[in-house]
């Protein structure tokens, strides 16, 4: 008989076999064309020392100092939390907000508890993770149309009543192709067969908008959306998510979204922080400008190379196959560049990529010779 732990080693093996294995290291020496830090915000020393005295401001006014002491429905609550809450909304011009511990966890429990029985939800062919896994818990049916491919999610909701309760779930920017939804196109369809849209903001959030309050906004078709998730550990430089909607929205995740339920509140100095980082943000049009700029200095210098389509701050460089892909970030981490291989069986079979991020700090010169180490596979 295998015991337990032989079992989960030979999967381990099983999967280092097939060149699947994923491993932590840290690259934080390397020049970052890897991280989700848009806007440079978490390496920014002036916003770090306004989090720290901020927070010394506020210590005497807080019964509880390093943690929450427990979930919000319980002991976790407080005045702080409620007026980030508010802030944020107003930030984001919605009604209302509710403070998740991350995205995957706001993402879960928003679609686990709202699609329901007898509802259809139409999800987009490439959304994140923790968008399939809130699917993969909902009692909704699932029907998945084309990436961005609007003839496609047509076909589809014509197969259904009008009557029947539809959603339609998209993110803003995609995560792995770095392409953006065609949000004004969804919205006339969601009009036209009685659906609702759900809409992920992760990687726009802090970048799209005219104060950095996403993409919705900066499309004016923020009223047109059910509700909306902005994250806080992309260009917000921190941890957390949001879930933005209709105050009803908001008491239903509150009763009913179990990873809001059950999770202790964040920390007193988590939320002071992100106090501190909005009201930072909507000041920031010179880093949202600067990230602007080097993507198209990106785009206009790596016209030779087999990129994505994407003219967003996540760049895509196809090598095809798990070990040639992870081979090429190896030789690109060795020339100085943080890069990752994303593999099979998080993008298909072919379509294997380095991902590259941009940022407000990026310099010129790091992107040009980061191109001339990749001319040679184009």
């Amino acid at each position: 008989m295998k015991s337990h732990e032989q079992i989960l080693g030979e999967q381990l093996t099983e999967r280092r076999q097939n060149g699947l294995i994923r491993s932590l290291n840290v690259m934080d020496k390397l020049a970052d064309f890897c991280s989700n830090d848009y806007l440079g915000l978490a390496k920014n020393p002036s916003l770090a020392d306004k989090i720290d005295a901020d927070f010394k401001a506020l210590k005497s006014n807080l019964t509880s100092i390093n943690g929450s002491t427990g979930s919000r429905l319980i002991s976790g609550q407080s005045i702080q939390v409620e007026q980030f809450e508010r802030k944020c909304a107003e930030f984001h011009q919605a009604e209302a907000s509710l403070l998740f511990s991350s995205g995957y966890d706001a993402n879960v429990g928003l679609i686990s508890s709202i699609a329901q029985k007898d509802q259809v939800v139409f999800c987009d062919q490439l959304l994140h993770a923790s968008l399939i896994d809130g699917l993969r818990l909902a009692k909704a049916e699932r029907k998945i149309f084309a990436h961005n491919d609007l003839a496609d999610l047509e076909k589809l909701l014509r197969e259904y009543p009008l009557e029947t309760p539809k959603w339609i779930v998209v993110e803003s920017v995609y995560s792995m192709d770095g392409d953006m939804a065609p949000l004004r196109e969804l919205v006339h369809l969601k009009n036209k067969y009685n659906a609702e849209i759900i809409l992920d903001e992760a990687h726009a959030g802090g970048v799209y908008g005219p104060i950095g309050n996403g993409l919705a906004v900066e499309m004016g078709i923020e009223k047109e959306v059910f509700a909306r998730v902005i994250t806080f550990g992309k260009a917000w430089g921190n941890a957390g998510a949001v879930v933005l909607g209709s105050q009803t929205l908001i008491d239903f995740l509150i009763n009913f979204a179990r990873p809001f339920i059950y999770s202790t509140s964040p920390s007193p100095h988590h939320i002071s922080s992100l106090s501190t980082t909005l009201g930072l943000l909507e000041t920031q049009s010179d880093l949202r400008k600067k990230l602007k700029e080097n993507i198209a200095y990106f785009i206009e210098h790596a016209k030779s190379i087999h990129w994505g389509p994407s003219k967003t701050a996540i760049q895509t460089f196809f090598v095809a196959g798990n070990k040639a892909v992870k081979k090429k970030a190896l030789e690109m981490q060795e020339a100085g560049f943080a890069v990752k291989a994303i593999v099979y069986p998080t993008v298909p079979k072919g379509e294997e990529r380095i991902r590259i991020t941009l940022n407000s700090l990026t310099k010129k010169e790091a992107i040009l010779a980061l191109i001339k180490t990749m001319e040679t596979d184009a």
